[in-house]
């Protein structure tokens, strides 16, 4: 992909709520440039002192804090990443996978080249081999944007309750970011305010599910231990009137009126006719619609030529 300035890539259980421009300007023009420092006094950083950002950007990404005891090392949050593509950078990541030097096991000499970035879910993949190639073997070529702006998941970054949880350990209830008592609670970050969203902590939108249970009820249930139920059902709102307005947009220009044939009443204030119950077996399909109507997406974001 060498041949395109940025490539972003994103889990498919994702939504856009705002534009990225100002992540494609601070990596594509230079830093003094008017449009280079534009779009760096616009970055919506982690930790608010990390004022000092490298001369070229390589790549944006978050960090999965939320899986991680306070005082170790958080791998990427692998559902979101923007780079701006380099042969050699993947010529290298190549050559540490193949020398293969991954400790197994949770002490902090576990993980890739024996330095702790192990012991959590992706460590041996993208979360963990990102994290290590970009914080010691390219270091300062990538830039960690807020958790609570981009890829926002929801989840309670004080140390609190599970994953990785250990009710006696000393700092109980502190930032898992290593931030003491000072990080935003994503929990309430206001959805105008938020770039980008990662359907994990709120579960996925396909799954029907508008009820919450502390622990998450192994998964049929919103975790209100390290989520909030009213922002979850919040965000859950949005991508279904995402999926409304494709339906809508797609039956102007088809008039296949199964678009707009609403067969679920379940929760419409949320999931606006797409589930008959609660449940992922309750979700009614967009792909229900016949082949060729669907066939016809593209058309709606062909951008017209004057």
């Amino acid at each position: 992909m060498a041949e395109y300035p940025v490539v972003v890539h994103v889990d498919i259980d994702f939504a856009f709520v705002q534009p990225l421009d100002d992540l494609y300007d601070a990596i594509q023009f230079d830093k003094d440039s008017p449009e280079g420092r534009a779009a760096r006094s616009r970055l919506l950083l982690e930790r608010r002192d990390d004022a000092k950002l490298p001369s070229h950007i390589e790549a944006f990404y978050t960090r999965d804090w939320p899986q991680v005891i306070p005082g170790r090392i958080p791998g990427y949050q692998a559902g979101f990443l923007v780079v701006k593509p380099n042969v050699t950078v993947w010529d290298e990541l190549s050559d540490i996978v193949k020398e293969g030097h991954f400790v197994e096991g949770f002490s902090r000499n576990n993980g890739w080249g024996g330095l702790g970035y192990g012991g959590y879910v992706g460590a041996m993949a993208m979360q963990g081999l990102l994290a290590y190639y970009y914080d010691h073997i390219r270091p300062g070529a990538g830039v960690e944007l807020s958790q609570c702006r981009y890829n926002w998941m929801g989840m309670d970054l004080r140390y609190n309750h599970p994953p990785s949880f250990q009710p006696r350990h000393p700092k109980k209830g502190q930032c898992r970011n290593d931030r003491g008592d000072d990080c935003e609670d994503c929990r309430l970050t206001p959805l105008s305010q938020i770039t980008s969203i990662h359907y994990t902590q709120c579960r996925k939108p396909w799954n029907c599910i508008s009820i919450g249970a502390d622990g998450g009820n192994k998964g049929s249930a919103i975790d209100t231990w390290s989520g909030n139920l009213t922002k979850c059902l919040e965000v859950v709102t949005f991508w279904h009137s995402l999926r409304t307005d494709l339906e809508q947009s797609l039956y102007k220009l088809t008039q296949d009126s199964e678009l707009v044939h609403k067969k679920g009443s379940y929760r419409e204030e949320i999931f606006q006719g797409h589930c008959i119950g609660e449940g992922g077996e309750n979700y009614s399909p967009i792909s229900s619609v016949a082949d060729t109507t669907l066939a016809q997406i593209p058309k709606l974001y062909q951008r017209e030529i004057a």
